[in-house]
């Protein structure tokens, strides 16, 4: 006799992450690396002091300014 094994437990509930929190994590892993920006067609150096959210979304803090995480060139530990 063959038995059929099929599933009937309650399905388990998916981890659903916005991007803006994937994003906020990122910018956070962030502080205290090095990172090269792009700005106005220049490239500008500085270490990650802090994170903060505009409209919604997550921005590097180097120096006294802040960045769009786009803007991030390269990252490298400080």
């Amino acid at each position: 006799m063959m038995h059929s094994n099929t599933h009937t437990g309650a399905t388990l509930p998916r981890r659903q992450f916005s991007p803006n929190v994937v994003s906020l994590n990122m910018a956070q892993a962030l502080v205290g690396r090095s990172v090269d920006l792009l700005v106005s067609r220049k490239v500008t150096h500085g270490v990650v002091t802090g994170v903060l959210t505009e409209a919604g979304k997550p921005r590097i803090v180097v120096g006294r300014t802040s960045y769009d995480l786009r803007q991030i060139l390269t990252i490298t530990p400080a």
